[in-house]
């Protein structure tokens, strides 16, 4: 008996569901059905996620510690396409499909583009980006940057980004600095997505950051 049997789910609604995601995703049949299970190991009997419940299938108990981890709740906010703070098994996918290896460049893209969009206007002002960075800086034990430094940080970045100098990067001004730097979407990519099986990490981004 599958999890989502044992919790009463019909078995067959989610073969229909499997089949939209295999049109829609590059995971296979197999894969997705790992997903549920991840999925469903921390999702209520509403078949939907919260973002506490989001951070556990992404970071197992280290979850907790990631509790003001802003990149985190940012990749939670573009999961969530209906907008109503939860996270369903299809919005799940759909959104771990841009972390696969074989997502395209541009997907990849448009969706840091939007976790960097605080704002959620089409745009990323300077205070955008320092949030961002203050978040990484918050999570890496490995790296820290004066207040100085940080600035400096700021203004390359928008001498080198801010192309038509309006204060703000577009979503093609950003396009364009990755092209030039792939290593901004580096974290974009899980390489163990193409290779999911029944033997799948316990957590998925447990050694993501």
């Amino acid at each position: 008996m599958t999890i989502c049997a044992a919790c009463g789910v019909d078995d067959d609604s989610h073969d229909r569901a499997d089949a939209r995601l295999l049109k829609k995703t590059h995971f296979r049949s197999g894969q997705i059905r790992v997903l549920r299970d991840v999925f469903h190991r921390v999702a209520k009997s509403d078949d939907k996620i919260d973002f506490k419940e989001f951070q556990l299938a992404l970071y197992g108990d280290a979850g907790d510690e990631k509790s003001s981890d802003l990149f985190s709740e940012r990749i939670f906010a573009c999961f969530d396409a209906r907008g109503d703070g939860t996270v369903s098994f299809e919005e799940f996918v759909v959104g771990l499909d841009v972390f696969h290896p074989d997502a395209s460049v541009e997907d990849k893209t448009a969706f840091a583009f939007r976790v960097y969009d605080l704002r959620g206007v089409g745009a990323i002002n300077r205070e955008d980006v320092r949030k961002m960075l203050e978040a990484v800086l918050r999570q890496s034990r490995a790296m820290s940057l004066t207040k100085e430094m940080t600035e400096s940080v700021l203004d390359k970045t928008f001498e080198d980004c801010d192309l038509n100098k309006n204060g703000t990067i577009s979503l093609s001004e950003f396009q364009i600095l990755v092209k030039k730097n792939d290593r901004i979407i580096a974290n974009m990519t899980m390489e163990n997505l193409a290779s999911l099986t029944k033997r799948y990490p316990e957590f998925l981004f447990a050694d993501y950051s």
